[in-house]
């Protein structure tokens, strides 16, 4: 079987407050070449003429899909896997339609509510104002928490393109791994601790390193969770998957309201596969080698 392993390249201006690295997909690439080192590899800028150029070179049959931003536009990341469908080319994680979704965390929301997936209420105070069209924390400082109408206003000002209003939940933050050929079958819980009187997952928690958010923003995987709580939280999880109608891989992020039930906040479905984080930290946290991991994507790409 030949594998491609096929990544965007970042952008080279990425925008106001964005890290270049933030888009830099090729130490995953790199770690998947590691774990399968007969595939081939290709960075592209994200044309579809490229993306062309690049399948009809390699004649792959079957794509490992990194790309999340193509021509450096973070909005288009369903557009390489929809090329792909159109082609009739299998690739790992999920299809168009997934990705299209959960890039609007708006539409994402009305479409888990209506599955029956319990998310933050849209009507009440505090509440957190995030950009709807973004992923990777962008847009989320301090500030983004809101205590009354002023702030939103405030908050909603610095974006031009249309946010999510929604209540901040007061509890425990989980990140919820799934993944499986169609279904939710394995997973993996960790639980963000925050600390020094950080309140969420700031864009600076996620990408820069040397900042206070990162240092007190550490995942545990050995916390405590109780049975039911578990359960709970896989029921929401597995919920969100068949929702958006996820294959491949998941993440999802799941907070606990005042009365702790976990509600829905963000359903990621191109999560990270950089080395010793995301997806790779928590497939490693339950026992899997990266290697196990990898390979069953590949058998279950389509």
């Amino acid at each position: 079987m030949k594998v491609l392993v096929l990544h965007s390249l970042p952008p080279e201006a990425p925008g106001d407050g964005r890290h270049v690295w933030e888009f830099d997909l090729s130490a995953a690439a790199a770690g998947i070449i590691e774990v399968l080192p007969e595939a081939a590899v290709a960075s592209v800028r994200g044309s579809p003429s490229e993306v062309f150029e690049v399948l009809a070179k390699h004649q792959p049959d079957v794509v490992f899909n990194l790309c999340e931003a193509p021509l450096g536009r973070a909005d288009r990341e369903a557009h390489a896997a929809a090329l792909l469908e159109w082609l009739g080319i299998a690739f790992t994680g999920c299809g168009s339609e997934t990705l299209a979704l959960c890039r609007r965390k708006d539409l994402a929301t009305v479409v888990l509510a209506a599955n029956g997936v319990a998310v933050p209420r849209s009507d009440c105070f505090p509440c957190i104002v995030k950009p709807a069209l973004e992923h990777g924390s962008a847009g989320l400082h301090d500030g983004s928490v809101c205590e009354d109408p002023g702030a939103v206003e405030v908050a909603r000002a610095k974006w031009d393109g249309p946010v999510l209003v929604q209540e901040f939940l007061p509890g425990r933050e989980f990140v919820v791994s799934l993944w499986g050929k169609s279904g939710p079958d394995f997973f993996s819980i960790g639980e963000m601790l925050f600390k020094g009187g950080l309140r969420i997952n700031t864009y600076a928690a996620k990408w820069e390193v040397e900042s206070a958010d990162f240092a007190n923003s550490p995942i545990s995987y050995t916390t405590s969770i109780a049975a039911g709580l578990r359960d709970a939280l896989l029921d929401a999880a597995r919920g969100a998957w068949q929702a958006v109608g996820a294959r491949g891989y998941l993440r999802v992020d799941v907070r606990l309201d005042s009365e702790g039930t976990p509600r829905v906040i963000d359903v990621n479905a191109n999560p990270e596969l950089s080395p010793e984080v995301g997806m790779h930290r928590a497939v490693a946290e339950v026992g899997w080698s990266w290697q196990r991991f990898v390979q069953l994507q590949i058998e279950w790409a389509r």
